[in-house]
């Protein structure tokens, strides 16, 4: 896009000369003013000023690249004038035959736009977006020429700018030549962000409907534009602290670097033998798949768990690179900190930050701990996940499907909130694939979509197939491997796994009565839970919601979701729907939903019969 003055006649090659000088300027440009240069070339009356600046993200010659499309513009749809601004999405480029420079006055050039989707019809959805914070990603940035005060000043005005520029949608950008600012609900710069905020809290339970049922028509009116100025307000103080000068190449450049460097990572083996009083049986954690995990203290006071691999183990070198390289490079609250790694004298170790409440399984599957695990804790554990999985699988540096999501796989800090572990069989995509056929078929049972156990098919809708049975798993407190045969009734009905108990009583709308009964909750939360944890285990792998979708149905009200299909492997006798069939059951006690219709599954229970056309 380009904004000019009334045209003159033709611009003379002192012009061409300044486009040019500006773009190679930029291009090698370093710290602090990185991708910036300015210029003055000629003598009056025909001395031009020129500014070109790249996006904090775009340097070396991508910025060169982009400040060198500007001529085309300048001197094919504006020639002849005698004032020029040109926006790319990476780049800003300005000249003109008056000094701008020495006045740097915002106001003069400005172009906006806004993301084409608008919310005004579905103020709900944006509203639990808004929720999930760290969603909306933000980046504002000034040249670097100005004082942080000058800076903050520049921004403001245009932070002002946004209620009446951006209402009603999710996303938006204003561009000006001394600062500019943009947002949007998903990734669009490139590298680290340089803040992240954590998402807030886990909402408080959903108004009973006698509660909703007492508020007006008017003050539901009301409440619904209050919804939209607090999404407004938000994404404005969100922007207000979000990614500020990402123009830092020196520093971005620095961050890569330490994350690349692996000697920063190396452990000395006898240091970790101190550490960890010669793995000493007093000191054992636990035993997986890996080895035995061992805690420990290193000489700085950091306690630690050791990941030591079994001389017998089935997980060799290749998953012990793949989860070096993988976590070393990830970075979030809601995944577990790789310290570093030691491999000598036959040892492999991996050396991870301690967390004293071990695994989720510890406390979930044993009888004398599971109390301990209340509702609070258990949906703060399902928040937390979510959070780490959508890092994963969309903010990330790199596009990661987990692939051995479970419950001794979730561990807990001091204050019980989750951290996903165990990266050894985690598979990365490139940006601009989702999905891949592989004959190496690695997980847990019962953890693994189907799509995937069968056919090799893996995507992101794996890891969502696992999140969802670990819903359930924690809502319930049973294992999915667990079977559910609790009266003979249940056993003539074929209720054989926690899949095909929940669905049961789903359809029966007695939902509630696979909740764990050491807790006690408000039931709207605990169908919800059960209601979302349906919907991730879905057999057609397009059913299933993103980790985004999950986020955001977390934020609202069970009331709004789609109902679910019936999940793969839940296999019922006297019953039978296909994966397109969606019932409208609500899962809730004293559920309409209790009379969907059941069709003959075999007249004899014998035989199955499934018919799929050609």
């Amino acid at each position: 896009m380009a904004r000019t003055t009334p045209p003159t006649p033709p611009t003379s090659p002192t012009s061409g000369n300044l486009l040019a000088s500006l773009a190679a300027n930029a291009s090698n440009s370093s710290f602090p003013a990185v991708g910036f240069a300015t210029a003055v070339l000629g003598a009056i009356p025909d001395m031009v000023w020129g500014l070109g600046i790249c996006r904090g993200d775009t340097y070396g010659a991508d910025c060169g690249s982009c400040l060198a499309l500007a001529p085309e513009v300048a001197f094919g749809r504006c020639q002849g004038v005698k004032d020029v601004t040109v926006f790319y999405d990476r780049c800003t480029l300005r000249y003109s035959f008056r000094d701008f420079l020495t006045n740097p006055d915002n106001r003069q050039v400005q172009d906006t736009g806004s993301s084409n989707t608008n919310v005004t019809s579905n103020t709900g959805w944006f509203n639990a977006l808004v929720a999930v914070v760290h969603r909306i990603m933000g980046l504002v940035q000034c040249t670097p020429d100005q004082s942080p005060g000058a800076c903050r000043q520049c921004l403001q005005a245009l932070i002002d700018e946004m209620p009446t520029v951006f209402n009603g949608t999710v996303g938006g950008r204003i561009f000006a030549v001394w600062c500019y600012l943009r947002f949007e609900v998903h990734n669009f710069y490139d590298g680290i962000p340089m803040l992240n905020l954590a998402a807030s809290p886990p909402p408080p339970p959903a108004p009973t409907e006698h509660q909703i049922a007492n508020r007006t028509k008017g003050a539901g009116n009301e409440a619904s534009a209050a919804a939209i100025v607090l999404g407004v307000i938000l994404a404005i103080v969100l922007l207000s602290v979000l990614i500020v000068f990402l123009r830092r190449k020196a520093q971005v450049k620095q961050f890569a670097e330490e994350d690349e460097d692996s000697g920063s990572l190396l452990f000395d083996l006898t240091t970790l033998r101190r550490a960890t009083a010669n793995f000493a049986e007093e000191n054992k954690l636990g035993h997986g798949g890996f080895g035995a995990v061992y805690k420990g203290i290193l000489p700085d006071g950091r306690q630690i768990a050791v990941k030591r691999q079994d001389k017998a183990s089935s997980q060799g070198l290749k998953q012990l690179k793949n989860e070096l390289l993988l976590v070393a490079k990830l970075r979030h609250i809601n995944l577990v900190k790789l310290y570093g790694v030691c491999l000598k004298e036959q040892e492999k170790l991996l050396v991870y930050e301690y967390l004293p409440n071990r695994s989720l399984d510890t406390f979930l599957f044993a009888p004398e701990k599971r109390p301990l695990l209340g509702w609070e804790a258990r949906y703060r554990i399902i928040y937390g996940t979510a959070r780490g999985l959508l890092y994963l699988h969309e903010d990330s540096q790199v596009k990661v499907v987990h692939r051995d999501l479970k419950a001794s796989n979730i561990l807990l800090d001091a204050g019980m909130n989750p951290k996903i572990s165990d990266f050894g069989l985690a598979r990365l995509f490139s940006d601009n694939k989702t999905s891949t056929l592989t004959s190496q078929v690695v997980g847990t049972m019962g953890y693994m979509a189907p799509e995937y156990a069968v056919m090799g098919h893996l995507s992101v809708k794996l890891d969502v197939y696992s999140f969802g049975v670990l819903v359930l798993e924690i809502v319930t407190g049973r294992r999915n491997t667990d079977a559910c045969f609790e009266s003979s009734s249940e056993v003539d009905y074929g209720s054989n796994t926690m899949l095909s108990y929940v669905w049961d009583h789903w359809s029966k709308g007695t939902a509630l009565e696979t909740m764990d009964p050491a807790l006690d909750t408000p039931e709207s939360e605990v169908v919800k839970c059960i209601h979302l944890g349906l919907l991730c285990v879905q057999e057609n792998p397009a059913d299933r919601p993103t980790m985004l979708d999950v986020l955001v149905m977390l934020h609202s009200q069970a009331s709004s979701f789609v109902a679910p299909s019936k999940p793969s492997f839940a296999f019922v006798r006297g019953e039978t729907s296909s994966s397109g069939e969606r019932p409208n059951v609500s899962g809730g006690s004293g559920s309409q939903g209790a009379a969907a219709a059941a069709a003959v599954f075999s007249v004899n229970e014998m035989s199955v019969s499934e018919f799929q056309p050609r």
